[in-house]
């Protein structure tokens, strides 16, 4: 194994404008034998996956992603040893009901396919923070992430879901077949949740950090996401260089993110990321690969 290579002001979107920025991660992938995120998540890598699959060390100890989102990059790089962690309750308890009680999870899942309706929506919206058991809860997750606006998952400074209702004719509430080749990937892998800093930090594994992007929507868990704790973020990388670690980092291409992570090999790439409610301010926007290797 080859050895890794040795202010701004804040940006307020409206909640439309973030729905936007999500709109294409609804798209089904064109790729795909095996298993894919089975949840929507804003931020997520479809657009950029072949750009990020190419960049991967060849070789590494453990696959570590400690802001897992809904896991493209884990699903198809398919590791043969992972720990996926992230700090959103709901979306951990979700990969553990996957990993360890899938029939559960889907008999709950049928439960609220058989329900859906404006009504029940926003019942299971309340539901969703008083519900005890953990299966119950992811399935509640799901259902609300798949039918919801647009797959936003926005929470209160009470950690309330607010998000409203989509406006989905049919919404694929259970996908039995995907659920299925997802708990297969996820045998064998260690889940936490817990911030960055908590991942376990150990010579020769593999980072893939995908934050809230910088000047972007952070307010997928009651906490927000802002400048110091990107400069946390690139602290924490620089550990990793120390360390002996692989990482490799996805965020907005910003003079702030790119003062960060000087000295590392920073490249551009496009995603089709929405940065506007208008027709005539959606298109592909630019982000970065930030790496510590060749």
């Amino acid at each position: 194994m080859s050895r890794p290579r040795k202010q701004h002001e804040p940006l307020d979107f409206s909640f439309e404008e973030v729905l936007s920025t999500i709109a294409d991660e609804n798209k089904p992938l064109l790729q795909e034998a095996g298993a894919r995120p089975f949840v929507k998540w804003a931020g997520g890598k479809r657009s950029i996956l072949s750009e990020l699959l190419a960049r991967i060390p060849k070789t590494y100890r453990t696959y570590c992603e400690p802001f897992i989102g809904g896991g493209a990059l884990f699903f198809a790089a398919k590791p043969e040893k992972a720990y996926l962690s992230d700090v959103n309750f709901h979306l951990v308890l979700a990969f553990v009901a996957v990993r360890d009680d899938l029939d559960g999870l889907i008999a709950n899942l049928k439960i609220h396919v058989t329900k859906h309706d404006k009504d029940y929506f926003m019942r299971a919206r309340t539901q969703l923070s008083r519900e005890k058991d953990p299966t119950k809860v992811a399935a509640l997750f799901i259902y609300l992430n798949k039918t919801c606006y647009n797959g936003l998952y926005r929470v209160n400074r009470a950690g309330e879901f607010n998000v409203p209702i989509g406006s989905y004719t049919t919404p694929t509430i259970l996908d039995d077949t995907n659920l299925r080749s997802a708990s297969r990937s996820l045998q064998g892998v260690e889940i936490k949740q817990h911030v960055f800093s908590q991942v376990p930090v150990e010579n020769g594994n593999f980072y893939y950090l995908d934050p809230p992007y910088h000047k972007t929507f952070d307010g997928y868990d009651s906490s927000r996401f802002g400048d110091k704790d990107h400069e946390r973020l690139a602290a924490f990388c620089r550990a990793l260089e120390d360390r002996r670690c692989f990482f490799m980092l996805s965020n907005s291409d910003t003079p702030f993110v790119r003062s960060l992570y000087k000295g590392f090999k920073i490249e551009k790439v496009s995603g089709a990321r929405f940065v506007s409610c208008k027709a005539d301010g959606r298109g592909k926007e630019n982000e970065l690969v930030i790496r510590n290797y060749e």
